[in-house]
């Protein structure tokens, strides 16, 4: 039996490979941005993707959260762009605190 999760994981697939593409060649802008994980977390019937950057050079809390909002403003229309705003309300862009 096919559950809402598995449906709605399947439907996101292609919408998925288009993000990560996406955020990692736009990343490449920022050089205190190290290497990208993707976590998939589920829920009943949908699935959260938390998109973390490694920090490097000691990058600064206030550039980190410029960057994030910049990362996020340019994925929103990214998303809408190429119709893939369903998958971006599921998506967290962080990063890895050591």
């Amino acid at each position: 039996m096919t559950t809402r999760l598995d449906r709605f994981k399947k439907e996101m697939e292609p919408a998925k490979e288009i993000y990560t593409k996406e955020i990692k060649n736009f990343a490449k802008n920022y050089d205190f941005l190290g290497e990208m994980s993707l976590q998939e977390r589920p829920d009943i019937d949908t699935q959260d993707y938390i998109f973390r950057f490694e920090k490097l050079n000691g990058t600064g809390e206030d550039v980190l959260d410029q960057t994030l909002k910049e990362l996020y403003d340019h994925m929103d229309k990214f998303c809408e762009v190429n119709g893939i705003t369903e998958f971006s309300r599921n998506t967290i862009i962080s990063y890895k605190w050591r």
